[in-house]
């Protein structure tokens, strides 16, 4: 763990692996509903996003996974060596689901971490697409 005096771009990586150690679980659960999800479709892509998003976010819940992300959000800020300011609960701004899976974000002193949770690519063309992704590719950045 770093201290809160380390920039938030440095700190990332001791996110990154509080995530991958100790909600790993949670991660495959999410990588579960969007399988669920992509299941549904007549296709291996939907062009419409009511097809994606909705159906994630119930599959989420329905899981139990939608109500642990804030713990994962906050022990991944926690990691960095800063507090957060609230409590994340299971809403934006903190979780927000969207149609390339989970965002999740916390405002941590003049930065903010966003963790994103890739479930779903979007081809973007004609018409866009999306596409189940390849299990669940967890990403950070401090902005």
């Amino acid at each position: 763990m770093t201290n809160g005096t380390t920039p938030l771009s440095v700190a990332l990586h001791d996110a990154e692996r509080v995530l991958a150690e100790e909600h790993d679980r949670l991660i495959t659960v999410v990588g579960q509903c969007a399988d669920a999800v992509a299941t549904e479709w007549d296709g291996d892509s939907v062009t419409d996003r009511d097809s994606v998003v909705p159906p994630f976010a119930r599959a989420l819940d329905g899981s139990g996974a939608l109500s642990r992300l804030p713990r994962a959000l906050a022990d991944a800020v926690t990691a960095t060596g800063r507090p957060m300011p609230a409590p994340p609960v299971a809403a934006p701004p903190y979780v927000v689901v969207t149609g390339e899976g989970v965002v999740l974000r916390a405002t941590v002193g003049d930065e903010r971490l966003v963790i994103r949770l890739r479930t779903f690519d979007i081809v973007p063309g004609g018409t866009k697409r999306y596409v189940r992704r390849d299990g669940v590719s967890v990403e950070l950045e401090a902005r």
